[in-house]
């Protein structure tokens, strides 16, 4: 045979028999058939087990059985005989002894059962036909071992807590406690199988209890404000509006309690059953029991600090004069309550600073930040509430902070004109700070205690 062909061995319908096995069968299907390459070729039959060695200078065909997608045959360039089946079914019962070699010969246990399940593949496609069901039927069967065996692990567990439970309760106090044992799980596709035929079952969500929204305070309340230096006490107030319901066939009392504001306004609160809407509609059954300038819902206003307003015109003690003079001089824009001047001693002073109060934001913020009051333009700022005992850390004053303080300077230790972070201590040399030579002193006071003193006289009073 010359060496520059290939050689392809082919099975002939004479040599095909059945199969015996690979051990008994091995000689009689050693047999072959080689045809030349070309027909022009006429060569001797080779010997069955002769293998052609090819160059290092030649390709292999692409037809060749020789080359295999991993490269070079393992019997190729070797002395070693290579059996060739005769069949199919013999091939693969051949591989099905080579895997049962491997399986062997293998030192893993994991590769040892990797092998043994592709055996198994094996026999069932030799003996039974089949091979994707088989493996189907048999990784269900795995599924159901696992989910047999923690079920069986649940219940053991949860007898064992029960027990526990009931254990700890009896050595503990005579209270039963009993476990829920939930029942186990039914898959969809059980129930899908035992309910084919049976119709949907719709399951509607738990209603929830209607529960009673609680209102706000604000609903039961109404704003009152009196006329001009009228003083009346809230017992009083809520006796004769009360007393002004019973006459008109009202029985149960509708004022529970009356409230007297800083700007001398009523806040009046009605028992659960009635509110403040209800006392603006019944308005004409109990006005004439107070003078009252005007009632209205109470509601939550927006403050405007108004600074430069001047002190000397007429009408500077109650500002009843911003009622007429801002809407008319500020596109119609209403106030609401009774404005007050910021500082106590404004009197003192050629100009100081008023609060006035909007029913909405919205309606501030069309203020801006400029208003007109008396025939001047002046400055408008958002109000920000500070309790009358805010300390200034400045002056060491009171009702101010130190952002808008224009006081001088007083220590909180010694009560010297300087700030409290100059504080300085020429014998220990320590600054910022109180020691043990300073001798205390307040400034509004002038006790021997610092200004910021719990025991302070004036703070005392203001409180």
């Amino acid at each position: 045979m010359p060496p520059d062909s290939d050689t392809i061995v082919v099975n002939t319908q004479e040599n095909r028999q059945e199969s015996l096995g690979p051990e008994a069968q091995t000689d009689r299907e050693m047999e072959i058939e080689s045809t030349p390459a070309t027909p022009t070729q006429n060569q001797q039959t080779p010997s069955v087990f002769e293998i052609p060695i090819l160059p290092p200078n030649k390709r292999y065909a692409n037809f060749s059985p020789e080359n295999t997608y991993r490269g070079r045959n393992p019997y190729q360039n070797t002395s070693s005989l290579k059996p060739i089946a005769k069949n199919s079914e013999q091939a693969i019962y051949w591989a099905r002894d080579l895997i049962l070699q491997a399986s062997t010969m293998e030192e893993s246990h994991v590769a040892q059962n990797k092998l043994l399940e592709l055996l198994d593949v094996f026999r069932d496609y030799t003996e039974t036909g089949r091979v994707a069901n088989q493996i189907t039927e048999k990784l269900s069967a795995k599924l159901a071992y696992h989910s047999a065996t923690l079920a069986n692990a649940s219940q053991q567990a949860t007898k064992t807590l029960k027990q526990a439970t009931t254990i700890a309760s009896n050595k503990a106090q005579p209270i039963a406690i009993q476990v829920a044992q939930k029942p186990a799980q039914t898959s969809y596709a059980t129930i899908a199988a035992n309910n084919s035929n049976q119709a949907w079952t719709t399951v509607q969500p738990k209603k929830k209890l209607a529960q009673l929204a609680k209102k706000p305070v604000s609903y039961y309340q109404t704003l009152v404000t009196l006329e001009e230096g009228q003083i009346t006490s809230p017992l009083l107030v809520r006796n004769k509006i009360n007393q002004a319901f019973q006459k008109v066939g009202i029985a149960g009392p509708v004022i529970q309690q009356v409230a007297t504001s800083k700007r001398n306004n009523l806040i009046l609160t009605t028992t659960e059953g009635y509110s403040g809407e209800f006392l603006l509609k019944q308005i004409n059954t109990w006005q004439n029991q107070l003078p009252i300038k005007k009632a209205q819902p109470l509601e939550s206003w927006t403050k405007l600090v108004v600074h430069g307003v001047p002190t000397t015109f007429d009408g500077a003690e109650n500002l009843q004069l911003l009622h007429t003079e801002i809407p008319t001089y500020n596109k119609n824009q209403t106030i609401v309550g009774n404005p007050y001047w910021l500082s106590r001693s404004w009197k003192s002073k050629q100009t100081s600073s008023i609060v006035i109060a909007f029913k909405s934001e919205a309606e501030a913020k069309k203020i801006g930040n400029r208003i007109t009051i008396l025939g001047q333009s002046l400055r408008v700022e958002k109000y920000r509430q500070i309790p009358p005992t805010a300390q200034c850390s400045k002056c060491q004053g009171f009702g101010h902070n130190f952002s808008r303080c224009r006081n001088l300077a007083s220590c909180q230790f010694c009560a010297e004109n300087h700030l409290t972070t100059q504080h300085f201590c020429s014998i220990c040399k320590v600054k910022g700070k109180a020691c043990n030579h300073t001798l205390p002193k307040c400034k509004n006071c002038k006790q021997t205690h610092f200004a910021n003193s719990k025991d302070c006289e004036v703070l005392l009073a203001i409180k």
